[in-house]
């Protein structure tokens, strides 16, 4: 009977990975989604293997060491890429095959962590149906390496808690230390990992502060490795520096918008946060239990932890309270890690869904152990349980039904450069057909040219200015920025000026009312050389 239980147990969490295989693939029918992100590291994959190191090559053959992001995800392409796969198509499949494992790690754990099973089935059909992880899962991003990493860590942390192997803690420090070197923000991981040992470990304090010393130092020795190599090349940190002054105040009020709007997606459509199909104050319910769920976990976690093992109830399985508090834990040390690098470094980043998964992923898991300690509490009263488990199999419905929306419209419309207007872009095949491969180009979608044309190109500064700049210049006349490559090429007559349709919007976020004032006195007088559907490549007028 044990042994049928035990197969219908695994069966469950497998069905549930299948549903997040299918959802996938549907969303990435035309190709894993690639945007700018997406093209530096699957070029500096590309340069790896062509022996011009992990990074990108400028149109003047400069090397650059791969900017703003570490290395472990360009690295791993590069490895498949050594092996003969199309790095581009591989990034989908590795998608696919990081999903389902982190699907079937987290659903097998829940249920030797809550011995229930329907809540191991639930918590894994919520990853799968997930309308944040499907989005973020079809492109072709670190995210899904970043979070199964980061995952296998927090079981290998758990399964230490409870036997304390040394070989569970160092395997959590490295897969903690991995998720990081793929991701900044997966700092987190490893914070959480020492704060949990220095202060909740049943031991005594020299022995906590030799575990937490020893996992911290694994953890982050790679990530040092390749700090010190960055800095001895660009003497920056992911190409990004510290600012100069904030106002705290307006940073928490901006940062604090951007992350109701997060937070809300995870459980209503996007549409439904601007004009809600009910009383608008609902949304401000919402957005206080998606805190108040993981900080009730958090203080009752403390509160279990803290207490006498000898006055827990029997019945009580004792690694609930510690994935509790390893679970918020983690949830708000990420929050805080994200909200550190917002305010405080620049470029700034962008504050989005794609950027808050690992902790969406914390979320649903949480979720389906507090379904599990609920369902247990409330062993004497069959119909409360009934209910419960129909709302948690209900919202999960609700998740299914927007995720199949969102991946069945990804497989109509496409991802990125691998969507349809890209495919069938007028200026790009113009380029193709007419443009010899050295002419020198300057645009405002230099990653698109890179991924769709293997051509290197030099960028419009104006899209990358912080603040409108008063002189509405034109871009044949005028000084030119030391840095500005691109337009001084032009100036000379040696460049084409290639203006994508996404110039407008852009530059809206700069200019606001003022937009297309500015684009019609930038591009003035330039010689039209193709006028496209999808925009208009300029050369210098040689009669100005």
């Amino acid at each position: 009977m044990q042994m049928v239980e035990r197969i219908l147990e695994k069966f469950a969490v497998i069905t549930a990975a299948a549903v997040g295989i299918y959802m996938l693939a549907v969303s990435m029918r035309l190709g894993p989604g690639v945007g700018g992100d997406a093209v530096i590291y699957i070029t500096s994959a590309k340069n790896l293997l062509a022996g011009n190191g992990l990074g990108l090559v400028n149109p003047a053959g400069d090397f650059r060491l791969l900017p703003y992001f570490p290395p472990f995800y360009p690295l791993f392409l590069a490895f498949f890429g050594l092996l003969g796969f199309s790095i581009a198509k591989i990034a989908g499949i590795l998608n696919i095959v990081l999903f389902t494992l982190t699907i079937i790690l987290i659903g097998l754990w829940i249920k030797r962590t809550t011995k229930n099973t329907v809540a191991s089935f639930l918590g894994s059909l919520l990853l799968a149906c997930s309308p944040i992880l499907i989005p973020a899962y079809s492109w072709a991003m670190s995210e899904p390496l970043c979070i199964f990493l980061g995952t296998t860590g927090l079981i290998l942390f758990d399964r230490y808690l409870e036997y304390h192997t040394p070989r569970s803690l160092i395997g959590s420090a490295i897969c903690c230390g991995l998720s990081f070197l793929t991701r900044y923000s997966a700092a987190a991981y490893i914070a959480m990992g020492g704060i949990f040992l220095l202060c909740f470990q049943k031991q005594e304090l020299k022995k906590r502060i030799s575990s937490a010393f020893q996992f911290g130092l694994i953890s982050i020795f790679p990530m040092i490795l390749w700090l010190v190599y960055d800095l001895q090349k660009t003497a920056t940190v992911a190409s990004r520096s510290m600012m100069q002054s904030t106002d705290f105040n307006a940073e928490m009020t901006r940062f604090n918008e951007q992350m109701k709007s997060v937070f809300l997606q995870w459980l209503i459509p996007d549409s439904w946060i601007e004009n809600p199909v009910y009383p608008a104050w609902i949304n401000e319910i919402l957005y206080v239990l998606v805190i108040l769920l993981p900080l009730v976990s958090l203080l009752y976690g403390i509160f279990r932890n803290l207490r006498k093992r000898s006055s827990v109830p029997e019945q009580w399985i004792p690694r609930m309270d510690n994935m509790l508090l390893i679970l918020s834990g983690f949830y708000f040390i990420y929050w805080i890690v994200i909200f550190g690098v917002s305010v405080m470094t620049f470029p700034p980043i962008t504050i989005g869904p794609r950027m808050f998964t690992p902790i969406h992923v914390a979320f649903l898991w949480l979720l389906a152990i507090l379904f599990a300690w609920i369902d247990m509490a409330l062993k004497k009263k069959p119909y409360l349980r009934v209910i419960s488990m129909i709302l948690l199999f209900g919202f999960t419905a609700f998740y299914g039904l927007r995720a199949i929306r969102i991946a069945h419209q990804n497989a109509i419309d496409g991802l990125g450069y691998h969507a349809v207007r890209w495919k069938e872009s007028d200026v790009v095949d113009y380029l193709r057909e007419n443009v010899p491969q050295d002419q020198l180009i300057v645009t405002n979608e230099e990653t698109a040219l890179l991924f769709l044309m293997n051509r290197t190109s030099w960028p419009m500064h104006e899209v990358y200015v912080q603040e409108p700049d008063p002189d509405f210049y034109h871009y044949e006349t005028g000084p030119v920025k030391a840095t500005d490559f691109g337009r001084a090429a032009f100036q000379r007559g040696e460049a084409l000026l290639v203006v994508f349709d996404s110039f407008e919007d852009q530059m809206q976020g700069i200019y606001g009312e003022n937009t297309k004032t500015r684009i019609s006195t930038l591009l003035e007088n330039l010689q039209v050389v193709f006028d496209g559907d999808d925009g208009t490549i300029y050369q210098l007028n040689q009669d100005s």
